[in-house]
């Protein structure tokens, strides 16, 4: 119970905070420097409406463009996530499809600074706009009109920054909308969590100001302010080395020391520590961990209330350390005095500066010149400004000591750690982006092309269909058992067997192949053949194999549930065996008429696979077994090694097996976890191995696998009883909902 709540110990090192953008791998372009990336020209059109009507929007100028009807924001902006989704989706199964994961960084990075060049550009646009219809005005005497939109866009221009941050703010929103949707998910399924782009990165406020140690923008997104002399210990390198500092004195001190003390590592990754908000609790937020102490003496054991106790008097004594040392440098007072001074400092910036607010809380000689300079300015702006909000503050300073400076001060350093991280990854993104070339001239494209070093990010409509040779292939075949004798059944009681096994089996799996990419390969009365092809050069994101499993799984779902209603009606249930194989090679064909037909050796092991031995069946598994699926071997190995054919026995019922080289194909399209499930909980066996990941459907759907690794049994021919084990392995994909979920809970 304590470890969910607080999951990191004393000894436990805080998370680290990595962004990385490297794009060492990829290819430069023809300036030998930078990497040529080309977007989609209806992208760029795309982008280019989508953020006009924003900043229409937000200058709420709709009428004077006359865009009032007719323009629907909604859909725009459906269609902008809609294109970002396939430029995005296009990056991924890009870098899938090359083994790079950099492919997928390169269209993300490319992408904000398409976005962050439109959004000033496009403001520019509006402007225009707006200029060319005052003109129009002007030409017809309309001198009202023109005068009132003079106005409007000297308005527009004073809040030019306002505007570009509202507009950025939507766009990037939107943008880190369609990445948490399901994009990201695919990333992590493809190459691991490390490859996600943290979402503060698309919610940085620093893209769209002027300058990040703005005291207005500082005080407003991140409720803190610098130092701006080079004396200034509040400055904010300053203050990032005495943070440092302090962490590393506390490191130092063994009982204080968040890290566990060991000689052969190298210190902490202290900067990598202050990117992480909630590594400031860890370290000092005493008053986080008291309250879990008071609310855990109920419940907790001894232990567990012991170590918490402990552990909040650390956190106090490294406050404390904090506390002395900031206060020793001047930077305490500062701190305290921005905090209070923030519910009035707008009453008096403009004319004054934030700055000055604040050493007016702190400096006496400051307070005098701050008078005289109001007494001043009061004469320009008609009006009085009265200090006496800033002396009353000035008296709450001391009792703020007091009662609040170790809160003010967890306040102040996870301010401090959100702009450092958010300052860090501002600086990085834009040392990537300077690394891109966005190309847009076309002798610079079609040099690139040619040269092979351009890449290219295209809508789907907007890339050259050709159909490119076949590189492998993906065999599922779906064998029902018994067809001869339910055929039978429906005629004796005057039923149509065809069209029972059109609409229970051939009709709903048809519905969900275009889901999983597969077409037919060949239909009979008894059995289904599907296949799934990759084909050279292809960025469709390379999931044949996981996804005939997962087509697969669902037609075993459709016939379960297709038998539960037919099973109201005293219709005959549907059994079948599925067999599954991939091959490393394009098929061969030949055509009776218009007719395609495949020639694959995949299409016989796949026959294999979904087959079921009789007297297997009736032999052994009279009673429900554990799993859908048995594999024996009834031969001696020399024997089994003579001949090319699969000889195995397989019981197969409602259930589906991957080859052995399908299994290592599924290895390489999808992250796969790997667990061992103790036999009380799956079958009689001593341990029982699995494997699990998940795949997207064509759609973007994600699916889970759960597969079986089994070793082949040594059975006897004649009455079927167990030798041993065999040194071969073969692989069920599960069904089961109860052992699934078993798995599920041991990945969580």
């Amino acid at each position: 119970m304590l470890e969910k709540e607080f999951p990191l110990s004393e000894t436990t090192c805080p998370g680290i905070y990595a962004l990385d953008l490297s794009l060492d791998r990829l290819k430069t372009g023809v300036d030998n420097i930078r990497h040529d990336v080309y977007f989609s020209g209806d992208f760029h059109k795309t982008v280019q409406h989508f953020i006009f009507q924003i900043i229409v929007k937000q200058t709420q100028t709709e009428e004077v463009l006359h865009l009032g009807k007719g323009v629907s924001l909604t859909r725009i902006r459906e269609k902008f996530r809609r294109h970002c989704r396939e430029i995005l989706l296009y990056g991924i199964n890009s870098a899938k499809s090359e083994r790079e994961i950099e492919i997928d960084r390169l269209v993300q990075l490319s992408l904000l600074k398409l976005l962050l060049d439109a959004i000033p550009e496009q403001f520019e646009h509006f402007e225009g706009r707006l200029k060319e219809i005052s003109r129009g005005y002007e030409l017809s005497h309309n001198q009202d009109d023109a005068v009132e939109l003079d106005k409007k866009i000297i308005t527009v221009k004073e809040n030019r920054q306002a505007v570009i941050r509202g507009v950025g703010r939507d766009v990037f929103l939107n943008l880190q909308e369609i990445n948490q949707k399901d994009l990201n998910e695919l990333r992590r399924i493809n190459f691991g969590d490390r490859t996600v782009i943290p979402d503060t990165v698309f919610s940085n406020p620093m893209f769209f100001a002027e300058n990040p140690f703005d005291d207005y923008f500082t005080l407003k997104h991140y409720d803190i302010m610098f130092g701006h002399r080079p004396e200034d210990p509040d400055r904010y390198e300053s203050l990032l080395s005495s943070v440092k500092k302090i962490l590393f004195e506390i490191y130092e001190t063994p009982h204080l020391a968040p890290f566990h003390p060991d000689d052969s590592r190298r210190h902490p990754d202290f900067d990598g520590c202050l990117k992480r908000v909630e590594n400031i609790d860890f370290f000092f937020n005493s008053f986080q961990t008291t309250y879990r102490y008071r609310s855990f003496r109920k419940s907790g054991t001894d232990k567990d209330i012991r170590r918490l106790k402990k552990f909040s008097r650390e956190q106090r004594e490294r406050l404390w350390i904090l506390s002395r040392k900031f206060e020793q440098d001047g930077i305490l007072e500062k701190i305290l005095a921005v905090y209070e001074m923030q519910p009035v400092y707008l009453e008096f910036c403009p004319p004054l500066v934030p700055q000055l607010i604040a050493q007016f809380l702190i400096d006496r000689r400051v307070r005098k010149n701050v008078a005289v300079r109001l007494k001043q300015i009061s004469r320009f702006y008609g009006k009085t400004f009265s200090t006496k909000p800033l002396h009353r503050i000035r008296r709450q300073i001391w009792w703020t000591r007091i009662k609040r400076e170790y809160g003010y001060l967890i306040r102040f350093l996870k301010n401090f750690v959100q702009f450092h991280r958010d300052f860090q990854d501002y600086k990085a993104i834009r040392e990537s982006m300077d690394q891109i070339n966005m190309a847009t001239d076309p002798k610079i494209i079609n040099l690139s092309r040619v040269n092979n070093t351009l890449y290219e990010f295209l809508l789907p409509h907007e890339r050259r269909f050709q159909e490119k040779p076949i590189s492998s292939h993906v065999i599922l075949k779906a064998d029902v058992r018994g067809s001869t004798t339910i055929t039978h059944r429906m005629m004796m009681r005057d039923l149509n067997p065809a069209s029972y096994f059109s609409l229970n089996f051939f009709d709903p799996i048809t519905e969900i192949l275009p889901d999983y990419g597969a077409e037919k390969v060949f239909v009979e009365g008894d059995a289904l053949i599907l296949s799934i092809f990759e084909r050279e050069s292809e960025s469709a994101g390379r999931y044949s194999v996981a996804r005939a499993c997962g087509l697969a799984v669902s037609i075993l779902s459709i016939v379960k549930s297709c038998n539960l209603r037919n099973g109201k009606y005293r219709l005959p249930d549907i059994e079948l065996g599925i067999g599954i194989t991939y091959t490393a090679g394009r098929p061969a064909f030949l055509f009776d008429g218009d007719q395609r037909i495949m020639i694959s050796s995949a299409i016989n092991i796949a026959d294999r696979l979904a087959g079921c031995s009789k007297p297997l069946k009736q032999a052994l598994f009279k009673e429900s077994a554990p799993f859908n699926l048995y594999v024996f071997q009834s031969m001696s190995d020399e024997a089994m090694s003579e001949v090319d054919d699969d000889l195995f026995l397989r019981y197969n019922v409602n259930g589906i097996e991957l080859s052995s080289t399908g299994f290592q194909q599924l290895r390489e399209e999808i992250e796969i976890q790997t667990f061992t499930v103790n036999a009380s909980r799956a079958s009689r066996h001593s341990k029982m191995k699995f494997y699990t990941g998940k795949f997207p459907l064509v759609s973007g759907e994600i699916q889970r696998l759960v597969i079986r690794e089994a070793p082949i049994v040594r059975i006897d021919p004649n009455h079927y009883t167990v030798k041993g084990l065999t040194d071969r392995k073969y692989y069920e994909i599960c069904t089961n909902r109860k052992l699934r979920k078993i798995v599920e809970n041991l990945r969580g």
